[in-house]
């Protein structure tokens, strides 16, 4: 396949590739089925960068003309199917007008995983929401009635876009009592923490602009700041969270716009970042006068002992944008959240939000404010915390058992998540397809680093979602799964030679 750049030119290489391999696949040259080349092995043919393979890759991901399958690599899609078909005919070729947005949220292993996920035959470890059957759904079904009544004509309304003015100033109590100094105008309540992190990436960052990330870090973060076209430092993490000490000697040469961290029971690795580092942290990025987005949805779900103070509490300099939701410990559906920061990084992320919903469900968040006024939310985390403490030991005492050192993982001390460390011979691209023909699934490692290569043998286990027998069963299929796959390889390595 002979692809030719021109350099010269001001379109963009991954564009000009995109536009070689489009025409490719509409003329029948690359017929459907056909493998292209992996993204490194492209990359080192042409003399480019992989990302700038991987940018023209998602584009035609997007537009339909190729997919990503784990085990087979990217494979060119029927240009003749039903919706590529139907857009031609109708003379709008939708699929060449989406713009890359859409191309970098794309992500073949993760989606290979929840796909899995949905199977009602298949247990999930793969997704990241609480326990079903701790919903405290009588107690809400009484609050939402009493709103109703009380108040139905006013909640049904827009109400202001920084949020329901009592829940801004009963979050403001509930953060000063973790420590965390502010006042209901540093809050702004959003559509979920995850909408928050996009109002922060999409007030702040350009294209170009470089983010320090953890490695690993959360998949979704990941995909909002590719989207905007930002370029991501990943700063390694050890036992004792991200080490800063390599955060600050990439200072010396590079000057990213933001850091992003999610100290307290991170997701995926459920590391903790430490006190001292905590305070090194603040040091280094307040010297810098870069802002720090702590990302923190997981502090309140603590087994043993509560975290070190969120660093928004810790924060004299005042550069702290701090993210929570309450989707981890009462709803997800609710897509309730909200962030503290100063006052002017709110003013102007309430302008952003406004082009997005304009404000948040009014109702959910009268629901949210009684659960801090009335004092609901303590009796209910403390429930939370025990099933969830007995389900996250359930889980590792399972893999001890049904796969003793093949895997390796450290326990956590909050959170959601076991991140466990596969053999060497193990990859998950390979254990994915076999785990969900078993009916099992988990979070593939590849989704969670800037680097996909660096998380090939890990995957991330929800412990909090399936119930105990689930978990058990869950991990017998699992170690069936591992134990196939490094079968397999096995045989591979050892067969022999074809004659020639």
């Amino acid at each position: 396949m002979q692809i030719r750049l021109d350099r010269t030119t001001r379109v963009p290489l991954y564009r000009q590739l995109a536009d070689q391999l489009r025409r490719r696949i509409l003329s029948g040259e690359l017929p459907p089925g056909t493998r292209l080349p992996p993204e490194r092995r492209l990359a080192a043919m042409l003399g480019i960068n992989r990302s700038t393979v991987v940018s023209a890759y998602r584009e035609l991901a997007a537009e339909g003309l190729i997919a990503g399958h784990v085990g087979r690599g990217t494979v060119v899609v029927d240009p003749n199917r039903a919706d590529t078909a139907d857009a031609r005919a109708n003379g709008v070729p939708w699929p060449q007008l989406f713009a890359p947005l859409a191309a970098a949220l794309y992500d073949p292993a993760l989606e290979d995983a929840m796909a899995a996920s949905a199977r009602p035959d298949v247990i999930s470890f793969a997704t990241g929401q609480p326990a079903p059957e701790c919903y405290p759904i009588p107690v809400v079904r009484h609050l939402l009635d009493e709103a109703l009544h009380r108040e139905g004509p006013r909640l049904l309304q827009y109400c202001p876009t920084e949020g329901y003015p009592p829940l801004r100033e009963a979050i403001a109590a509930w953060s000063r009592a973790a420590g965390i100094h502010c006042t209901p105008d540093q809050v702004l309540v959003v559509s979920g923490s995850q909408q928050g992190l996009y109002l922060v990436a999409r007030a702040l960052l350009e294209p170009g602009d470089l983010v320090a990330v953890e490695a690993p870090t959360y998949v979704g973060a990941l995909q909002i700041f590719r989207a905007l076209g930002a370029r991501l430092l990943p700063i390694p993490t050890d036992e004792s969270g991200m080490r800063v000490s390599v955060l600050e000697q990439a200072l010396q040469h590079r000057r990213p716009k933001l850091i992003y961290t999610l100290p307290t029971f991170q997701n995926p690795s459920g590391i903790t970042l430490s006190l001292d580092r905590r305070r090194r942290l603040l040091e280094v990025a307040a010297r810098a006068g870069i802002p720090i987005v702590e990302d923190d949805p997981y502090r309140e779900l603590w087994y043993e002992s509560p975290p070190p103070p969120p660093l928004a509490a810790l924060d004299d300099a005042g550069i702290v944008i701090s993210l929570t939701t309450v989707s981890k410990i009462l709803f997800p559906g609710f897509r309730i959240g909200w962030l503290i920061a100063p006052w002017p990084v709110v003013q102007q992320l309430t302008l952003v939000k406004q082009l997005v919903d304009l404000d948040t469900n009014p109702l959910m968040q009268w629901a949210i404010w009684a659960f801090l006024e009335r004092g609901l939310l303590g009796p209910h985390l403390e429930e939370l915390r025990t099933t969830y403490r007995a389900r996250r030991d359930l889980l590792a005492e399972a893999l001890r058992r049904e796969l003793g050192e093949t895997v390796h993982f450290t326990v956590p001390a909050g959170g959601l998540y076991l991140w466990c460390h596969l053999p060497d011979e193990v990859r998950v691209r390979d254990l994915l397809p076999e785990a969900a023909r078993r009916g099992v699934a988990f979070a593939p490692g590849e989704s969670f680093f800037v680097d996909p290569t660096a998380g090939r043998h890990w995957m991330r286990l929800n412990f909090t979602y399936p119930n105990p027998p689930a978990i058990v069963e869950g991990v017998r299929r699992l170690a069936q799964a591992i134990t196939a796959v490094r079968e397999t390889r096995t045989l591979a390595r050892h067969a022999p030679a074809p004659i020639v």
